[in-house]
């Protein structure tokens, strides 16, 4: 006979009955389960080495140029995602290849000239994909409005499995044994063959069979065709195949404004294990050209999506997208709070501004239709209400933007088929400002201040763009220009802030096509096929990501040649891990109870009906989703 479990009135709820040891075991099994095994949890780099770095901000405004250095760290060739992403919504602006050869370094600035074109120059030799004209690659025009300023993206999307294959003896310097008199005669710091290289990433590659003709370009996320070469060491329809490349990457940028000779730099945010095999993408073609191996891949929400895995021959055994999810993680972006000091000193010639950039917004996006409504025209990414928040776009509208009145029943539909902006934007910053004697709030009269204190200074302002300038005090913006701005007077005009960011909407998903369903055959890229699957939404948790930092400048009005400039980190408050354990500190100087972090995920709730002595009240079993980390 089953034991009657006592169970206190005073506990027993008048809902389903909710057991907490069940929920904790349910939700930390949920949590285990969200991510492969196969890959591990990318993480900020301590050792300022990654497959993925991030530059926090670029610009071209006025006088501005932004430079960047990017280090192969190993012994291995390396193909490189650099891809430039506006300031207003993410969407990628510039983007190319690299194919950079072991130990190289490669170099070059984004600058626009007199008539508005943007351009990326570099007098560097590393083969680009595609070949530069005039060391230059400009921007195109289709998201160039607005690509003033932004962020920089750049990927290790591979390595050659060995360095004997044809790639990476294309993209070496020096010539190799067997090389032809002529290729022998070349200087020894270009490139063997960097049209052979190219070669390597037109769309649909298919291989030799028995000595037929090779058609060059990407067969898939790990295999690609390189075309006849003029170097005799380089096989003709030579096969290449290609591995994860490791956290090899060390990138390092530059601001400079050539009207002053101010600059700042610093290292690029690089995080490590971002992706677990290589992601070798064509160069030619994009989602809205009905590719998914190519220039949009791979980005902040993974790989290639029509994968094969290692060893594998089947398209699709190796899909792992959902890498935005762990970025989002308080080990890796995830932000709850930023600190870092302020000023707005004229009177010693000092300018400051904080830089705040949210990366991998667009994967929050229903592409395709958002894409649509920038064609229209109705982009809605960057005016402000009267109360300082973005305006929504009408053509895009958020989860929680309200149906329009109507009476007919299929009014929910037509608005589910329309949402199509689930990012966190807009965000959300609340500023407490501290001047340097830890003062906040108004200065008092007197030595003394009687109770109650002052209240605190406490402004609150939206982030309306994806890469955010803000300027305190009214002040002349140190990177000139501002995107917010930030108003406080604690008596000082300097000291720091505590910056406390949420996104204002709970309604938060990563979008991605519909693999599994899509019935397209094959790329079809070529023939201009459209995808034919649809794109699907998922709820996404963890925290805001973001990047930054303050820009510090000094003008020395007497010496100008002496003025300068230097760029502060952000410090970060991260949300806590799930597993973690803590006691909060309470106002009367103790301490709070013990509370464990739980994770994410869904679980089942109630007793079924089958079970011996249910009480009544104990079912129906339902599932519950907590899309949120709780402490317990």
């Amino acid at each position: 006979m089953k034991p009657k479990i006592w169970k206190p009135k005073s506990m027993k709820p008048q809902s389903p009955q909710l057991k907490p040891l069940g929920l904790a075991v349910a939700l930390a099994a949920a949590g285990a389960g969200t991510a492969p095994l196969a890959y591990a949890r990318p993480a900020l780099a301590a050792a300022e080495r990654g497959d993925l770095a991030l530059a926090p901000y670029y610009t071209v405004r006025g006088e501005w140029v932004t430079g960047l250095h990017i280090v192969n760290t190993s012994t291995r060739t390396q193909v490189v995602k650099l891809r430039f992403r506006r300031a207003t919504d993410g969407m990628n602006a510039l983007d190319f290849n690299l194919v950079m050869a072991p130990r190289d370094v490669y170099a070059g600035f984004l600058s626009d000239n007199a008539s508005g074109a943007i351009a990326w120059t570099s007098p560097d030799t590393t083969c680009t994909v595609p070949a530069t004209r005039g060391k230059r690659l400009e921007m195109p025009a289709i998201y160039r409005a607005g690509a003033e300023s932004g962020y920089i993206e750049i990927i290790a999307m591979g390595a050659p499995a060995d360095e004997g294959q044809p790639i990476a003896r294309a993209a070496r310097p020096a010539p190799t044994a067997g090389s032809s008199a002529s290729t022998a005669a070349a200087p020894a710091s270009m490139p063997l063959d960097c049209v052979a290289v190219r070669s390597n990433f037109f769309a649909d590659g298919a291989g030799t069979v028995a000595g037929a003709t090779t058609r060059p370009g990407v067969e898939n996320n790990l295999t690609t065709w390189q075309a006849p070469a003029s170097a005799a060491a380089i096989e003709a329809g030579g096969r290449n195949t290609y591995v994860d490349s490791g956290d090899v990457l060390k990138v390092s940028y530059f601001i400079r404004d050539n009207a002053t000779g101010i600059e700042f730099g610093d290292n690029a945010v690089h995080v490590s294990g971002f992706l677990a095999q290589a992601a070798i993408a064509n160069q030619q073609y994009g989602v809205l050209s009905g590719d998914l191996n190519g220039v949009d891949f791979p980005d902040l929400n993974g790989g290639v999506p029509l994968s094969r895995g290692q060893g594998s021959s089947a398209p699709g055994a190796a899909i792992r997208r959902g890498r935005f999810e762990a970025l989002r993680a308080s080990d890796a972006l995830g932000v709850s709070r930023i600190l870092n000091e302020w000023s707005a000193n004229p009177a010693g010639g000092v300018e400051m501004d904080w830089v705040l950039t949210l990366p991998g917004q667009y994967t929050m996006l229903n592409l395709p239709q958002y894409a649509a409504a920038l064609a229209a025209g109705r982009a809605g990414v960057s005016t402000l209400s009267g109360a300082g928040r973005p305006r929504p776009n009408p053509q895009c509208p958020r989860v929680s933007t309200p149906a329009p009145p109507t009476s007919t029943p299929t009014s929910t539909q037509t608005r589910a088929a329309a949402e199509c902006d689930y990012r966190d934007m807009p965000v959300e910053l609340t500023f407490t400002a501290y001047n340097r004697e830890a003062f906040k709030g108004q200065a008092a009269s007197g030595t003394l201040v009687t109770g109650p204190q002052p209240p605190a200074v406490s402004v609150k302002t939206y982030l309306p763009k994806v890469a955010n300038v803000i300027t305190f005090g009214g002040r002349r913006a140190a990177l000139g220009a501002s995107d917010a701005e930030v108003s406080a007077a604690p008596g000082q005009p300097y000291g720091w802030v505590s910056a406390r960011l949420k996104s204002v909407d709970d309604e938060l998903r990563v979008c991605d096509w519909d693999f599994a369903n899509d019935r397209s055959t094959g790329f079809g890229a070529a023939a201009g096929e459209a995808l034919q699957g649809a794109v699907v939404c998922s709820p996404v948790t963890g925290a805001v990501p973001v990047i930054g930092f303050a820009a510090w400048s000094r003008r020395v009005a007497a010496n100008p040649a002496a003025s300068y400039g230097r760029i502060v980190e952000h410090s970060y408050e991260r949300p806590r891990a799930p597993g973690t354990v803590f006691r909060d500190s309470l106002k009367d100087g103790g301490e709070g109870p013990q509370m464990v972090v739980l994770p994410t995920g869904s679980f089942q709730m109630g007793s079924p009906a089958t079970e011996a002595d249910r009480d009544s009240d104990e079912g129906p079993v339902r599932t519950v989703t907590i899309s949120r980390r709780i402490a317990m």
